[in-house]
């Protein structure tokens, strides 16, 4: 059933589910401290979040097999639940099994739900907009949810957020099982790597360009609370800044599908990019904060949905977007422990001037991605 309630409905599931896999980064500064982990160790700890989408192939085979809105509803509780364990975790290894085992949620979630948005929504580029919206709309609220609950209960009680999560799921199981409709794949899926085989190129482009993009995303997305810190910034305020950002983040994935639709993918790739090009200097150059982050989160997230929307107009959509999800998540935490060894070696803030100057080997891959 096409509508645009039934977008939303999967927007919310997003959001719900992203609020926990965003605790991370704005708990990071107290994870080192308490734990007495090197910039190195800590970026490991979102590389082991990320490394179940090595899984992505075969858990969206196995996922096209089945009636798609069951993980989409259980997968928000089950990552809450490891994601806000993270605070009680008492050393290193048993904070990387929780982030691994949230992790495999994670991928579940982000494989199986974009399938149903295919289905619901009116427009491709419009459906898949909201549905990021969702996940950078969790970005902006997460660090503000984990500021406040450690202020109240402590790191140790950050646990007591997953509740929430709980009553979400529930709403979801309410909500979904009222959309009719058949939510397996009507195309025969390809089966794991074959479909990547078959589209290698495509690929190849896809991930070359979100490698060279990540760095100057993850830097502000994952990195910021702790660059603020290092330079002197209290946590609440170095939160605070990157709900900040993500905030922009979710005005930018809002217009970027919207505007697809009007002007094509590629362009809007292209013309992010730019844009993204453009700003970065404001804060990597001339210091600047808070102006730098309102234009860095219009441009740097308007790529998701786009690429979602990309993925989602092949026939083997599922099978596809399994890959493409792979890719997503094992670039991103491949960039993310590069940053970290980085640091350790040059400092957080060259870090950032390469970033920047990755972004125009990132425009070269964007202006190669086929439309």
């Amino acid at each position: 059933m096409k509508s645009r309630f039934n977008v939303f409905l999967l927007s919310f599931a997003h959001l719900t589910h992203d609020i926990y896999t965003s605790f991370l980064a704005p708990v990071l500064p107290i994870l080192i401290q308490k734990l007495g982990l090197s910039v190195t160790e800590a970026s490991l700890l979102d590389v082991i979040r990320r490394i179940p989408a090595l899984f992505n192939p075969y858990l969206a085979l196995i996922i096209s097999r089945k009636d798609v809105r069951i993980f989409t509803i259980v997968s928000p509780v089950t990552t809450a639940v490891f994601m806000s364990l993270i605070g009680i975790a008492p050393n290193y290894i048993i904070l990387l099994i929780l982030l691994f085992l949230a992790g495999i949620s994670a991928q579940i979630f982000h494989i199986s739900t974009p399938a149903i948005v295919k289905e619901v929504t009116p427009k491709m580029g419009f459906g898949m907009s909201m549905f990021m919206v969702g996940g950078e709309l969790a970005r902006t609220i997460a660090p503000l949810i984990a500021t406040a609950a450690i202020a109240l209960w402590g790191l140790e009680g950050l646990w007591k957020t997953s509740v929430f999560a709980l009553f979400a799921s529930f709403f979801l199981w309410w909500q979904l099982n009222k959309i009719k409709g058949d939510f397996k794949p009507k195309a025969k899926q390809k089966a794991d790597f074959k479909i990547f085989l078959e589209y290698k190129n495509f690929f190849l482009i896809i991930a070359s360009f979100m490698f060279f993009q990540s760095f100057a995303k993850i830097f502000f997305a994952f990195y910021l609370p702790l660059y603020l810190t290092n330079i002197g910034e209290d946590l609440t305020k170095a939160n605070i800044s990157l709900s900040f950002f993500q905030f922009f983040a979710i005005i930018g994935t809002f217009l970027a599908g919207n505007i697809a639709d009007k002007i094509g993918n590629k362009k809007t790739l292209i013309y992010s990019t730019l844009l993204a090009i453009l700003f970065m200097p404001l804060f990597v150059f001339f210091h600047l904060i808070y102006m730098p982050l309102i234009l860095l989160g219009l441009t740097l997230f308007a790529t998701g949905p786009v690429m979602l929307s990309i993925i989602h107009h092949h026939e083997n959509s599922t099978a596809l977007n399994g890959v493409y999800m792979m890719i997503s998540f094992l670039v991103p935490a491949l960039v993310t422990f590069l940053i970290g060894l980085l640091s350790d070696a040059i400092g957080l803030k060259n870090v950032g001037i390469l970033a920047f100057l990755f972004l125009f080997i990132a425009l070269f891959f964007a202006m190669k991605i086929k439309n």
